[in-house]
């Protein structure tokens, strides 16, 4: 049994993706995918040897090892040219990380990038934009009462306002993730002393837009 918030990976997952899943920990996503028919097969990496040592363990104990290929290392090095990857998994990673992977010369043979960041989306999304992706898709969850954001990127170009790259262009139109931001702007406000003058200015000004945007989908 997988949590939600890995479940809801496999969604944007297709038979066809050729998939490298970075950080695999514990291998249970990618157990999930293959038992359930949703992909043949997959590369799986960690660059801690412990973590991809249990999903070893969990993917001989389903007796998947054929079609579940194990790698130790640090995101995309792990890969050869004999590899035909065109897909990235990435999940449980901060923004920082992710962005650090990316910068590979593999890149630019990757197509698609399922992502879910734990932080600072603004820059995930104007890094990938950057590097020749658009955003296909996003979705936000709430999984054991923590909040993820799915990005899925695919290769080609598109332009966003900055607005759009700090709310997403398609969850800037989701309710519930637009009141979640609102709460989080709120909670901040309260702990921030009131001689802070330009820092409560600004978390006004986002309160504000964000109480506009809500009212503008109702």
């Amino acid at each position: 049994m997988i949590s939600a918030r890995l479940k809801s990976l496999a969604k944007y997952i297709d038979i066809q993706d050729k998939i490298i899943d970075i950080g695999c920990d514990h291998a249970l996503l990618d157990i999930y995918l293959v038992k359930n028919k949703i992909i043949n097969s997959l590369i799986v990496s960690d660059v801690h040897s412990g973590a991809l040592q249990a999903g070893i363990d969990n993917i001989k104990k389903n007796r998947l090892s054929k079609k579940i290929d194990t790698r130790l290392g640090s995101g995309l090095d792990v890969l050869t040219d004999e590899d035909d990857i065109d897909t990235i998994l990435i999940s449980g990673m901060g923004t920082s990380t992710i962005i650090s992977i990316l910068n590979n010369p593999y890149l630019k043979r990757i197509n698609k990038l399922i992502l879910q960041s734990n932080n600072d989306h603004f820059e995930l999304r104007s890094k990938l934009i950057a590097m020749g992706f658009y955003i296909e898709s996003e979705e936000y969850l709430v999984d054991n009462k923590k909040n993820y954001i799915n990005i899925v990127f695919k290769r080609g170009n598109s332009s966003y306002s900055k607005r759009e790259l700090r709310y997403g262009p398609i969850l800037i139109h989701n309710k519930d993730y637009l009141a979640f931001e609102l709460n989080n702007c709120l909670h901040i406000k309260k702990l921030i002393p009131q001689d802070k003058i330009l820092i409560n200015w600004k978390l006004d000004r986002e309160i504000k837009l964000i109480n506009k945007l809500i009212n503008k989908i109702k």
